[in-house]
């Protein structure tokens, strides 16, 4: 059964997501508030000091006779403090607003930690590998990503809108007392902006999550543009403009689509911003006939007409990041889909011990199957029976596509059986504690790891307890082949591997594949089962045959699977099992399975006949 997301309302995603940034940055967002309280109320208490200077300048117009404007002024204690507190008071938002943009910078960069720490954490730590081979989980991962940029703009719309409503407030307190209806008009010509911008986010959204394979893909092909691993053969085929073409092909698809949304979306809201404009217009032609007719003060008209387009602004404020919240809503489901994603594959809790028992000892695959998640295919496994013996070197040989690599995979325990059971020393491999179990198994995989660090930490972290002991490595690397390694590299055992480090270097194919053994090497002291999958594909002949040796004795004692289509080292195994489509047709060592003269043998002399012809 695969692995499916659970499904999020908007509602429940935005209220998850206040959570998250309310957790990330406490501190941040009490001194937003803080600051945009005051930001917001100032533009209010500015307009009010403005009627009060207003109105006593015209009543002292009115008196008639002056002669000294200045002296008049600082005798008139209201106008004074007026100004002064004006003058003060936007002296004080100026500061203000500096700082608030540092805080909100810190406000941002702290939820996106917080975040992506939050979605790293569970895509590492998630037991099984499904996450990485699913489409459908695959697109959850790319729009997790997009979700993370989102929640950052969410920082600045909880800024935002904490402005908006503190600005809205004390506008809607004083321009109530033009008339109690005034506020009202003004809400209620506003409120289908709200509807329209909200549509307007779903369709966005919509397109964006239809499309997330589209996008995953416009990022495959970018990334063989620009990684060194296809950079030669892209060059030596000329196939830069085929891919070219194509990335510009896929994002024309998409950015057409959004852009046919962007545009129905803006004359949308452009059409019911004039009917706002209406509303606004019938409260300030009350002001200006009040002033008129002398119910009102020239200090009112420019309180009330400032007021009023205040309050417009603010709801707009308010309109649009209501837009952006339902827009981050969307956006973060997501992530939160993917955080709470389970694993079909559960940790056990027995913990994982030896039996003197011979029929139980070892691992026993008793009618197992395996169907990959979500797929509805053919199994690639089907009704395998197999007993792999304390001591004994099995090799898993057989054609593309028979299953070898799935059945190690299965053996790691990266996935669970779809049907039947796996054993280890009796005991269900369910059962035990997933941890410890994979801390017995050395593995060499085909598609072996080239980790981005130093060549101490890509042998050592095969044992990271180990990671310090230079003679350990030096031992393992001797193993391995490649003693002299350290010393042909400028900073020894310290030297970052990887173009894409500062003084990063590259190593050959066949000096990673010996690196991977290595690292394999480095738990030989606690591992009971080895897997080794293709662990010669990169290696020349001469030195196959020298890690054929190496395997051969690190293998004495302990339970040993190998995966190879170079059937010279299956020779050296004490049993090979041959795979045809998924099930088991010959089992037997390698003088047995030529005296059968069946698939094996068809395969064994076929692959000596190529050594051999000139």
């Amino acid at each position: 059964m695969a692995i499916t997301p659970k499904d999020l309302t908007p509602r429940q995603a935005l209220s998850r997501s206040l959570q998250m940034v309310g957790q990330a940055a406490p501190r941040e967002l009490k001194r937003l508030a803080l600051l945009n309280l005051l930001t917001g109320t100032g533009p209010s208490v500015s307009l009010f000091l403005g009627k009060v200077v207003i109105d006593e300048v015209a009543r002292l117009v009115d008196q008639g006779g002056i002669t000294d404007p200045l002296a008049v002024m600082l005798a008139n204690p209201r106008i004074l403090w007026a100004v002064a507190i004006a003058l003060g008071l936007n002296l004080v938002v100026d500061a203000v607003d500096a700082v608030g943009s540092s805080l909100f910078a810190s406000l941002r960069d702290r939820v996106e930690g917080h975040v992506r720490g939050r979605v790293l954490e569970k895509v590492a730590f998630f037991n099984d590998i499904a996450l990485f081979e699913s489409p459908e989980l695959l697109n959850l991962l790319e729009l997790a990503e997009k979700g993370l940029d989102r929640i950052q703009r969410l920082a600045f719309i909880i800024a935002a809108t904490f402005m908006g409503a503190f600005t809205f407030i004390p506008s809607v307190v004083v321009s109530g007392t033009i008339g109690w209806w005034v506020p009202l008009v003004l809400i209620a010509s506003a409120l289908p902006s709200i509807g329209v911008e909200i549509r307007h986010h779903r369709k966005s959204w919509r397109v964006e999550e239809t499309q997330a394979g589209l996008t995953r893909k416009m990022g495959i092909y970018s990334k063989t543009i620009t990684s060194p691993d296809y950079a030669k053969e892209l060059r030596l085929f000329s196939l830069q403009g085929v891919l070219t073409d194509r990335w510009h092909g896929l994002f024309n698809d998409l950015f057409g689509r959004m852009e046919q949304v962007r545009r129905e979306g803006a004359l949308a809201v452009m059409l019911w911003s004039l009917l706002g404009g209406l509303g606004v217009a019938l409260p300030y032609a009350y002001v200006v006939m009040a002033v008129i007719g002398g119910r009102l003060t020239l200090g009112d008209l420019a309180l009330y007409t400032g007021i009023i387009l205040q309050l417009r602004r603010s709801l707009y404020i308010l309109i649009a990041h209501t837009g952006d919240i339902y827009d981050v809503s969307l956006a973060t489901a997501p992530i939160f889909q993917l955080l709470d994603l389970e694993p079909q594959l559960l940790p056990g809790t027995q913990r994982l011990t030896t039996t003197a028992d011979a029929e139980r000892a070892g691992i026993r695959l008793d009618h197992l199957s395996f169907t990959y998640p979500g797929s509805d295919d053919r199994p690639i496994l089907q009704d395998i029976n197999l007993h792999i013996h304390p001591g004994e070197m099995v090799a898993l040989v057989g054609e593309n596509g028979a299953g070898k690599t799935t059945l190690a995979k299965l053996l790691c325990r990266l996935y669970d059986p779809s049907d039947g059971r796996i054993t280890w020393h009796g005991t269900d491999l369910k059962q035990l504690d997933l941890e410890a179990v994979r801390s017995r198994i050395a593995v060499v995989m085909q598609d072996y790891a080239r980790f981005p660090a130093t060549l101490r930490e890509n042998i050592g972290w095969g044992h990271p307890p180990k990671l310090g002991e230079d003679t350990a490595l030096a031992t393992v690397l001797a193993e391995a082949g490649i003693a002299h390694l350290p010393a042909t590299l400028a900073h020894g055992l310290d030297t970052p591997l990887g173009r894409q480090l500062e003084d990063g270097i590259d190593l050959s194919g066949g000096q990673w594949q010996r690196v991977a053994i290595a690292r394999a090497l480095m738990r030989l002291g606690e591992a009971e089962l080895l897997v080794f999958d293709e662990p010669t594909a990169a290696l020349d002949p001469k030195n196959e045959h020298e890690i054929y040796r190496i395997f051969r004795a690190i293998a004495r004692g302990r339970m040993s699977v190998v995966v190879s289509h170079r059937l010279a080292l299956a020779k050296l195994c004490d049993r090979i099992i041959v795979l045809e489509h998924g099930r088991i047709i010959e089992s037997g060592n390698h003088d047995s399975l030529m005296a059968l003269g069946g698939q094996y043998h068809t395969m064994f002399t076929r692959q000596a006949s190529s050594y051999t012809t000139v």
